[in-house]
């Protein structure tokens, strides 16, 4: 919180700051924070919740937000209010200084009233907005962007606990180890840490060690964690979604650069997936996912696989255990990259998982050391 503090006093001219991250991250409770921080020092402050807002974001929020601008002495009218075009400067409270938030934003047209007429603010005013989209922040060019990170170990324990036992000092001693597990796991995800120390509250150990094993096989048993990430996922465009789940099925820690030889992506959308914080790049320029985003894409595969039934009718499945994100490469047609050469699965159809062996309409010549030989 004191580094987006920071960042609104390096200007007296009317400033915006986007505070960014994937759902569940701690935005609307920095942004909460620092309203009744700073509120007190302001003419006039408003903390709008779009999420909040009735009937579709797209349209009433857009009214709602120079609504409030209105009874802020922002606008001159009200008159027309449902367009952009309506918004009027009333120069009498053109030095009004004022705090606005908005939170939980998710469409580009809740900004314009704020965004594009920032001559209406007077000086000292500050517009703090909070979203999962990076890419909205950066197409109406807000000053600055905080990416809210996890929490570090130890707040990650205290919340654990907190959600599980309802206490923030240090677990019971049968609980420490496998508090440990979960917090490593989590990677300081608050929504994880909360949605497992609720769903494990007043459990025993032996309990635990099974949602942690569940956890181990990239399978989330706690349903409401579940939902929620799913809620994320489902907000993506029908090609972001094949983006992502291609990515976690097939490409995570293998460079964005070998990904682009496909020819299946472009950079521009591997960058507006890491602009909804789905898919991060490392220092190496390697794909990454979070582990939870990983084992969702799992479930979503597993379910649709589930669905698929004449489609892989005439597979060998030459296995006891399916390993789900193998079946996800048999029934798409895509390019991938394996062990450096390029495969293509449409005409193949065929995927190697150690001495696992998927055919579909082709008989394979030969495998040699898990690669593919026809």
């Amino acid at each position: 919180m004191q580094d987006v503090i920071q960042m609104l006093k390096q200007s007296k001219s009317p400033l915006l700051i986007g505070i960014w991250g994937v759902v569940g991250i701690g935005k609307s409770t920095i942004a909460k924070a620092i309203y009744d921080q700073i509120g007190p020092y302001f003419e006039d402050k408003s903390f709008i919740d779009v999420s909040n807002i009735g009937g579709k974001p797209s349209n009433n929020a857009h009214a709602f937000i120079k609504n409030e601008l209105f009874d802020l002495g922002i606008i001159k009218t009200k008159k027309g209010i449902s367009t952009i075009e309506s918004l009027k400067i009333q120069h009498g409270h053109q030095s009004k200084r004022v705090l606005i938030i908005l939170d939980n934003v998710d469409k580009m047209e809740q900004l314009d009233a704020l965004c594009e007429h920032r001559e209406l603010f007077g000086l000292g005013s500050k517009i703090i907005i909070t979203t999962r989209d990076r890419y909205l922040l950066k197409k109406h060019k807000v000053n600055h962007i905080y990416n809210v990170k996890g929490l570090d170990e130890s707040e990650s324990l205290e919340l654990l606990n907190w959600s599980a036992f309802s206490q923030a000092r240090t677990p019971p001693d049968d609980f420490g180890e496998i508090s440990r597990q979960l917090v490593a796991y989590s990677g300081g995800w608050p929504l994880a840490l909360k949605e497992i120390g609720f769903f494990l509250y007043g459990k025993e150990i032996h309990e635990w060690i099974g949602v942690w094993r569940s956890l181990q096989r990239f399978s989330i048993p706690v349903l409401r964690l579940l939902q929620a990430l799913e809620d994320n996922f489902s907000a993506l465009s029908d090609e972001e979604k094949q983006i992502f789940l291609d990515i976690s099925c097939f490409f995570i820690g293998m460079n964005q650069n070998d990904v682009l030889q496909t020819k299946q992506y472009t950079t521009l959308q591997i960058s507006l997936l890491e602009d909804k914080g789905l898919v991060s790049i490392d220092e190496n320029n390697r794909l990454r996912v979070h582990v939870l985003l990983h084992a969702m894409a799992r479930d979503i595969i597993e379910r649709e696989s589930s669905n698929m039934t004449n489609q892989v009718s005439n597979m060998i499945l030459r296995i006891s255990q399916i390993d789900v994100s193998l079946i996800y490469g048999l029934l798409n047609p895509k390019y991938m990259m394996a062990k450096g050469s390029k495969v293509n699965i449409y005409e193949i159809r065929l995927l190697t998982f150690g001495f696992i062996i998927f055919t579909r309409t082709f008989k394979v010549s030969k495998i040699v050391n898990s690669k593919v030989v026809t």
